[in-house]
């Protein structure tokens, strides 16, 4: 009983923290999407910013293998899980995604801004999120999908729609932001993979590890497929290139860090409200900051019917949640 009330006060101390990390969390994706894209335009080279920040990211990550048992023994349990056919092999190739998504993060943020680009990772998981549910892609199996969900969903494309609009030029930015909102749709069941591969090792780390792995192999191939058909070109990394560019794959090891603690505090549903308002308003600040005319009155429009769009979502389930526990008691207090 002791124990009990002892772990319950702790949880309540670490809330306030839990909560402003979960923020932090989702403001290091918009810093990621920043550092990406000023790699991408100094080399000229998408690929080379992606395929730095995942093999960057994982020689930190084996690192971690080599010398914390934990992440070691998590990354056996993958193996196990594969043979004893607790996992399919497909549902280990959420890297492939991730790739993607640096690949696309450091091709149209140079050209869309951090902001355009956040909104559109999110109205595409958004929308994903109802079909990834509804087939129970994720760990905890089929999910209803209201009515609420799938209203928010639609809305959540109309903001992308207007947000992809905000620099005047609607036609000229239409096609990177499409592609972002279509990696963003894969984000989604990235996240429902790895869920699935998370609860079959029991180590949030070694799902990391084998995202980066499985990612960066993704890259290379994809690299060398670009590199036959275009030539040899200049990969290495320029001098000029600012340093505080550099660490982005880092920022996606301490993103899952914060998420595998935070999430245990504030929910599900608190998490990822919060994460996507932190990321949202950091990409806003981050435009802002190095050049307004990537600011438009249609961007900030588009922002907040997006982030309207994330909390109908992430509120539809709370409520059904709600009602399903009322008509619980109301059965059980009925003769």
């Amino acid at each position: 009983m002791m124990a009990s009330m002892t772990s319950t006060r702790s949880t309540i101390a670490a809330r306030p923290l839990a909560l402003a990390a979960v923020v932090v969390s989702g403001a290091l994706l918009a810093v990621q999407s920043r550092m990406n894209g000023a790699i991408s335009e100094h080399t000229s080279q998408p690929l080379i910013a992606a395929l730095w920040s995942f093999a960057s990211g994982l020689v930190v990550l084996c690192l971690a293998v080599l010398f914390v048992p934990s992440v070691r023994r998590g990354v056996a349990g993958i193996g196990r899980a594969l043979r004893e056919r607790r996992l399919a092999w497909w549902q280990c190739l959420g890297g492939v995604v991730g790739g993607t998504l640096v690949a696309v993060q450091a091709w149209s943020v140079p050209l869309i801004g951090v902001t355009i680009f956040s909104v559109a990772v999110v109205g595409g998981q958004t929308l994903s999120a109802l079909a990834v549910d509804r087939f129970g892609l994720g760990p905890v199996g089929v999910q209803t999908v209201t009515g609420l969900r799938v209203v928010a969903a639609l809305v959540a494309v109309a903001g992308v729609v207007v947000s992809a609009t905000g620099r005047g030029g609607g036609e000229l930015h239409l096609l990177p932001a499409l592609a972002t909102f279509a990696v963003g749709i894969g984000l989604a069941v990235q996240q429902a993979l790895n869920g699935r591969v998370s609860v079959a090792n029991g180590s949030p780390m070694a799902t990391t590890w084998q995202n980066f792995l499985v990612g960066t192999i993704t890259l290379v191939v994809v690299s060398i497929v670009s590199v036959a058909r275009n030539g040899t070109d200049d990969w290495s990394i320029p001098h000029d290139v600012p340093l505080w560019a550099l660490p982005g794959g880092l920022l996606g090891i301490v993103f899952i860090a914060l998420t595998a603690w935070g999430v245990r505090v504030t929910g599900v549903l608190v998490f990822g409200l919060l994460s996507i308002a932190g990321q949202l308003l950091a990409a806003l600040v981050l435009d802002l900051a190095s050049s307004r005319d990537l600011v438009g009155p249609q961007l900030i429009v588009g922002l907040a019917i997006t982030l309207l769009a994330a909390v109908a979502a992430g509120v539809g389930p709370m409520i059904t949640a709600r009602r399903s526990r009322q008509g619980r008691v109301a059965g059980n207090r009925s003769p």
